[in-house]
């Protein structure tokens, strides 16, 4: 029998996992909970999107549950995780996509008094079991680490890359811009920007909050942060960066490298094709793209070759990764490894 999950947060990231799971069919998704409480604006939510369009199977709803594809799918709209009957329909793991902080507390409170095994946290958290970064870190996981993290869009990005050329010429010092596109949090006319993981809270980046659609936003990120959690001794050698830009989906990274020794750019495209191969989640691309070629790109991220370059003692390496639909198919992949494991 399939393993059961629930979702806690039925936003970009908790409804396009439901559409990959509903594609791959890895597990039988049991029950939703979010705050909002019109169980027929989250049916119609889910079956018409402006990014990826219509989910290709039936979703329908009456008082208490969604029906996909005439799969019934409890609905709860609870502030807090812990609050949620996941208990009554034997949930095995619950994937926390609300991006409130408070729940990541409540998660653990969540595995130590109910059935439920798992809690995956799609945000980076001190407060977690762990931060896991496919193919980076997982095989660090232990019985024990019962609330996981995810870490974020960019760094399951870019953490493939600093990794490999780190392993295979050292980095020196370096450098991350990103370009993202938009989150629901921001305005579409000027105003302030709250916080999503901490309502209430606005943020002291004014810029943040100016109209989206209008403007290139320029924004601190925690990217190298998030990857630093994963790899500790890239701390104090990288800087970053990033814009929110005027799209709605498909990000990218423009990493700047300087190695410790000098790399022929030849050599450095067969090495990382090398890579790539042995690679479950890195994948490369040698034609001339733009970024909506990349929409519901599973890998993490694709390293666009036609712009690598390795001259006057630096690397340069463009990724392009589709920040909702990517993220979302590792968040699956860490779900399948963590059950796997109980």
């Amino acid at each position: 029998m399939k393993k059961k999950v629930g979702i806690n947060g039925f936003g970009r990231i908790g409804r396009v996992v439901s559409r990959i799971n509903q594609t791959q069919n890895k597990f039988d998704l049991a029950a939703v909970n979010d705050i909002n409480p019109y169980i027929d604006n989250m049916a119609y939510l889910l079956k018409y999107d402006s990014t990826y369009g219509k989910f290709p199977v039936d979703v329908i709803s009456d008082d208490k549950s969604l029906f996909i594809n005439g799969m019934e799918v409890r609905y709860f709209s609870e502030r807090d995780i812990s609050q949620v009957d996941w208990d009554s329909l034997g949930i095995d793991l619950v994937i926390d996509s609300s991006g409130l902080s408070s729940n990541v507390l409540s998660a653990k409170k969540l595995v130590k008094e109910s059935s439920v095994q798992k809690v995956i946290v799609t945000h980076s958290s001190e407060h977690v079991d762990k931060e896991i970064i496919l193919g980076i870190n997982d095989d660090t996981l232990t019985s024990n680490d019962n609330v996981v993290s995810n870490s974020i869009c960019d760094a399951n990005a870019i953490a493939h890359i600093l990794k490999w050329i780190d392993d295979e010429y050292g980095i020196e010092t370096g450098s991350v811009t990103t370009l993202h596109p938009w989150l629901s949090y921001q305005n579409l006319v000027d105003g302030p920007s709250i916080s999503q993981s901490n309502p209430g809270v606005v943020w002291k980046d004014y810029a943040l909050g100016r109209a989206s659609v209008d403007s290139i936003l320029p924004k601190n990120t925690t990217a190298v942060t998030a990857v630093q959690k994963v790899m500790p001794h890239l701390q104090g050698k990288l800087m970053s960066f990033s814009y929110r830009v005027p799209t709605d989906i498909v990000a990218s990274s423009d990493i700047t490298l300087k190695p410790n020794i000098s790399v022929d750019q030849r050599e450095l495209e067969a090495y990382l094709l090398t890579k790539i191969e042995q690679s479950l989640y890195v994948r490369a691309n040698t034609d001339s793209l733009v970024s909506l070629d990349y929409e519901k790109e599973e890998a993490s991220a694709v390293v666009d070759l036609q712009w690598l370059k390795s001259e006057n003692g630096l690397i340069k390496i463009v990724l392009w990764y589709d920040n909702e639909w990517g993220y979302s198919a590792r968040v699956l992949d860490l779900a399948e490894k963590l059950l796997d494991s109980v």
